[in-house]
Parts: structure tokens; C-alpha cells; sequence
């Protein structure tokens, strides 16, 4: 089993309400050299959120399908949608249950998105826990540095400037027909 312990340790720690320290290709540059090429082509996959065969990463793909669905199933509920399509017949955990019953009871879009994105980084965290200076500890680092890379795309700024030009595109729509 290989250990990395001079990439880890000099990686700088990730807080969920902390900023970006890097973009995610520099990261992928720093990793070049000092992993294996095998370890190398998983931390790759991880970043273009491709599906990946190692255990580690399969189970956070698991757990963030787990929350999609029962997105998918709560919000049909709500809509009352009853199309068997939308049922979660799959894996289920009260957790996920829960917090995606307080994301969808919130008026804040984006505090739902985050409440959700707080709770997979969270179970990355659950994942590492034992975990330091070996390839899993650097798939957890390369997940957790897409979810804020992703996170910082979040502004309400862009989200008012794009929410304003839908609606406008939707108003011309409306209008030429």
C-alpha cells in the first residue's frame, strides 16, 4: 500500500465555509510525479467526476446516488408526481431522508443546495476518518476540492444576472408567439 505523505502534508487543509486554496488542475499538476500512475489516473477520474472502480470513490458515488434519489423521490412527492419512475426503490439512509426534507422545506435555493453539499462533504469526511497519508486520504482531498470548486461558483450576483436573463429570454419567447 503506498503512502504519501509529503503530498498530503503539504496539501492545505479544506474547510467547508473556507474558499478554494487551488483550482482543481493545479492540483492535478501537483499530484503528477508523486503518485503512482495508477493512483494518478483515480485522482484524474475523481476530478471529471467520472465513475471510478476503486472502493473508496464508489462509496461516496453511492452515497451522493442515494441523495439524488431521494431528491428525486421527495420533490415528485411534493408535486404529487406518482410515476413509479421516481420512486427510491434503492438504498436508503434516515440522514439523507432528513436533510433532504429540510433542503426542500427552504424558500433559499441555495441554502438547500449547500445543506445538501454539507452533508456529502460530511460523509467524506466519515470516509477519511481513517485515512491519513495514504490514496484514499488523496481521493477524499481531490472530492472535497471539486465540491468547493463547485461551491465558489455559487453567487448570487451570477445566479440574479442569470435568473434576470432566463426570465428575459422567456418574456421574448412569450412575446413572438
Amino acid at each position: 500500500m503506498a503512502s504519501y505523505y509529503y503530498l498530503v502534508a503539504s496539501l492545505p487543509s479544506l474547510r467547508y465555509e473556507g474558499s478554494l486554496p487551488f483550482t482543481t488542475e493545479s492540483f492535478l499538476k501537483l499530484c503528477t510525479g508523486q503518485l503512482s500512475e495508477t493512483h494518478l489516473s483515480l485522482v484524474r477520474s475523481v476530478l471529471l467526476g467520472q465513475p471510478c472502480s476503486h472502493s473508496f470513490v464508489r462509496s461516496y458515488q453511492k452515497f451522493a446516488s442515494m441523495v439524488k434519489k431521494e431528491l428525486t423521490e421527495q420533490r415528485s412527492r411534493k408535486l404529487s408526481l406518482s410515476d413509479p419512475l421516481y420512486k427510491n426503490d434503492g438504498d436508503k439512509e434516515a440522514r439523507i431522508a432528513d436533510v433532504v426534507r429540510q433542503a426542500l422545506s427552504l424558500e433559499d435555493v441555495l441554502a438547500a443546495e449547500m445543506l445538501l453539499v454539507q452533508l456529502q462533504w460530511n460523509y467524506i469526511d466519515e470516509l477519511c476518518a481513517l485515512h491519513t497519508f495514504d490514496i484514499e486520504a488523496v481521493l477524499g482531498y481531490a472530492i472535497k476540492l471539486r465540491m468547493l470548486e463547485r461551491k465558489s461558483l455559487f453567487t448570487r450576483e451570477e445566479g440574479n444576472a442569470e435568473f434576470k436573463r432566463l426570465f428575459s429570454n422567456i418574456q421574448t419567447e412569450i412575446e413572438n408567439n
